[in-house]
């Protein structure tokens, strides 16, 4: 089943060592691109979620955003042992300067490496992972359901306006021939008018060759074919799953066939249904591009 490459899902956990909230969101992208952001510099476990998006989607942006908060000192602790060297360089360099400002403790706390993470160390990932591992798993499995659900309204759209094309090429050849014998009809008159001015005579096998030479200049038949085999091929892609990108590839062929009939038609008639047949066209592509 087709899925739309937009969604969201979020799960939450928590236990005496810590809770964690995943969230996901997914936007439309040429290619799959994973962005993974964790709140504590745990590598292995932002390639693992990486390597978890890859199994269930193909094509998108996805965002996903860890954010855990560790039970104790609210994730953080002084570094004693490096402030008090702070301290003690910042005493002697006063007094070698002999400066008179006191050396505050509040300020050297913002120093490089004067707090530590109260998070887990590298040898607690595997543990950590143990228990955040299914918490992504629910949030994807939520982005997924979405991208579903979104997914199955824009294939009944799809649906919707390859059902109009087909209305419209019915209504375009049928109009063929019509459009051909009007068009004889005008060339007759305005003929006759000229010849009537220069008193001449209308000359019934010029107006044919003209006729058929009209008829060949805007004959869009081998048009209107290849626009009815892009349908059905367009059709049955929407019924597999993963088909975005020959999805888009068909509505380019679409777009291409319909500005070559556009540029042939010289029936007014004709002319405004081709106009509304491009409509839908651009209204294809378009939805096809949100398409995994």
């Amino acid at each position: 089943m087709l899925s739309s490459m937009t969604g969201f899902g979020q799960a939450s956990f928590s236990d005496h060592e810590f809770s964690a909230d995943v969230t996901v969101r997914s936007v439309n992208g040429k290619h799959l691109k994973t962005k993974v952001w964790v709140g504590v510099g745990m590598p292995s476990v932002a390639e693992r979620i990486t390597a978890m998006v890859a199994k269930c989607m193909t094509r998108g942006t996805v965002d996903v955003a860890v954010r855990l908060d560790w039970a104790g000192a609210g994730g953080t602790a002084f570094n004693e042992r490096v402030i008090a060297s702070y301290v003690r360089q910042l005493e002697r360099l006063r007094k070698t300067l002999g400066l008179s400002a006191e050396t505050r403790v509040d300020e050297v706390a913002l120093l490089p490496g004067a707090t530590v993470s109260n998070g887990p160390s590298s040898r607690a990932e595997s543990r950590v992972w143990r228990k955040l591992k299914p918490v992504v798993a629910a949030a994807l499995e939520r982005t997924m359901r979405m991208r579903a659900s979104e997914g199955r309204m824009l294939a009944a759209a799809l649906r919707r306006n390859c059902s109009r094309m087909t209305q419209l090429l019915a209504r375009v050849e049928a109009r063929a021939p019509k459009a051909v014998a009007q068009y004889r009809r005008r060339l007759t008159r305005r003929v006759r008018a000229l010849l009537d001015e220069v008193a001449g005579k209308l000359d019934p096998g010029s107006l044919a060759r003209e006729a058929i030479m009209y008829s060949e200049r805007s004959d869009i038949s081998e048009e209107l074919c290849r626009m009815r085999a892009h349908i059905d091929h367009f059709a049955k892609a929407l019924k597999g799953s993963g088909t975005g990108r020959k999805l888009e590839f068909i509505a380019q062929e679409m777009h291409r066939e319909a500005n070559t009939m556009a540029s042939k038609a010289a029936d007014p008639v004709t002319t405004e249904w081709i106009i509304d047949l491009r409509g839908e066209v651009d209204q294809i592509r378009e939805q096809a591009a949100n398409l995994e």
